[in-house]
Formats: C-alpha cells, sequence, structure tokens
C-alpha cells in the first residue's frame, strides 16, 4: 500500500456542503431527549422486522457526541468505530484539500484490493450478527 500526494480535489464545494450536514446532524443527535425509545425509521427493518447492518447510527452518534464511547460500541461497533476513525479522517484530508496542502490517495494491487474488500466484509457480517444478536 502506497500513500501518494496528489493534486487537489475539484469537488471542494460538495465536501464543504457534506461536511457542514455531518456536523448538523450530529448536533441534532446529541440534542435529541429520548433517543432509545423513539421511533424505527429504517426501511429495511419496517420491510423486515430486522436491524439493518446500521441500526443503531442515530443511537451511536448520540451517544458519541454526549461522550459515551463504551454505550455506543454496545449498540453498533461497527458505526462506531466509522465514526470515531474515518469521520475525522476524512475530515483532515478535506481540510488539507481545500488548503491546497495535499490529498491521500491509497494505491493497492489488485490482491491487496481484494483482501481488505474481503475483510472489510467479513468485518461488517460479523458486526451485522452482533446487531441481531442485541436487538430486539
Amino acid at each position: 500500500m502506497v500513500f501518494v500526494g496528489c493534486a487537489r480535489l475539484p469537488q471542494a464545494g460538495a465536501a464543504l456542503l457534506t461536511g457542514a450536514l455531518l456536523i448538523a446532524l450530529g448536533i441534532v443527535a446529541a440534542a435529541l431527549p429520548g433517543i432509545e425509545n423513539g421511533p424505527v425509521a429504517c426501511p429495511f427493518r419496517a420491510v423486515t422486522g430486522l436491524p439493518c447492518p446500521t441500526c443503531g447510527l442515530t443511537r451511536v452518534t448520540h451517544w458519541l457526541m454526549r461522550g459515551d464511547v463504551g454505550r455506543a460500541l454496545a449498540i453498533n461497533p461497527f458505526d462506531t468505530l466509522f465514526l470515531l476513525i474515518a469521520v475525522p479522517l476524512f475530515a483532515a484530508l478535506w481540510v488539507a484539500n481545500l488548503t491546497g496542502r495535499f490529498t491521500v490517495r491509497v494505491s493497492m494491487s489488485p490482491v491487496e484490493r481484494r483482501v481488505a474488500w474481503v475483510l472489510l466484509a467479513a468485518a461488517a457480517l460479523a458486526n451485522w450478527a452482533y446487531v441481531l444478536s442485541t436487538h430486539p
């Protein structure tokens, strides 16, 4: 795996809008009272009666914004790790891109790419099994 500096991305406006919306969503999620007993808005769950792989993302965001990582991990570990790792990483890359410093491009061989996808799929399936076993 090689990390290489490259030119600025042209989608800075879209990235800014996306970042602002995510921040606003996080603030709203943190402010929601009684989040544990709120309505189910997931179309997958409405149709199947089963929690989807990302079930609990709003509650995870709520508890992370309040600083309760343990409760967030108990709800959905994959969502929690995504929010704790990927969101700050994307924000840092976005700022670096806007300031013109650099962006990061990950270059992988076909074998490395295949292994990464298999590991990601296995982690997502293991997480979904956990969500199915812990959510009523």
